[in-house]
């Protein structure tokens, strides 16, 4: 049985790399739809105070009840957005996103620098394991406290991969955020494909 599914330390490291570049992509796309939301209800907000107050104006000006009861609307639109704004929340949401995505990025320049010295050979393997944990400990604690990803991001993230939705990240997909000298695959084997 220890033949069917073996793993070795430097593929656990690769896939654990491969993770935090997800997830960091994943976070980094979350934060930016959500700030484009933002604007969005920011504009839609501005627009109706402006109409709001035209329609203001215009029953100033001419006296006409249309204007008032246009006006009308257009406030109780824009308090409405308004409302949708405060009870949503998009500023925190758009803070925990990036937060996470700046921590997740750290954590995959650390895993970076660990490749780089395995393979360099410049660290022994059990400090080579126990970096590996003190990565798992950061990984867990950044995640633990992180903000859920919706699922059209979450797929948007791994089509950017270009992984199937279920699989693994293949040895080809994490070398592509790695420098030519820490990739597993060789180039020729890349063009090839």
């Amino acid at each position: 049985m220890a033949g069917v599914f073996q793993v070795t330390l430097l593929d656990h490291i690769r896939l654990s790399f491969g993770g935090v570049v997800h997830g960091y992509k994943a976070h980094s796309a979350t934060a930016q739809r959500l700030a484009r939301r933002l604007w969005q209800v920011r504009i839609g907000e501005m627009a109706l105070l402006a109409g709001a107050l035209a329609a203001a104006i215009a029953a100033a000006m001419r006296g006409d009840l249309r204007y008032v009861v246009l006006s009308a609307v257009l406030i109780g639109l824009a308090l409405a957005v308004f409302t949708f704004y405060v009870a949503v929340n998009l500023e925190s949401q758009i803070y925990a996103h990036r937060w996470c995505a700046s921590r997740l990025w750290l954590i995959r320049e650390k895993y970076r620098a660990l490749l780089s010295e395995m393979r360099d050979g410049t660290i022994t393997l059990e400090i080579v394991r126990e970096r590996r944990d003190q990565l798992l400990t950061e990984l867990h604690a950044i995640t633990e406290h992180a903000p859920l990803v919706d699922r059209p991001t979450y797929q948007s993230a791994r089509q950017a991969l270009t992984a199937p939705a279920d699989s693994a990240l293949t040895d080809e997909e994490i070398d592509a955020f790695l420098p030519q000298s820490l990739r597993k695959v060789p180039p020729t084997a890349r063009q090839a494909s």
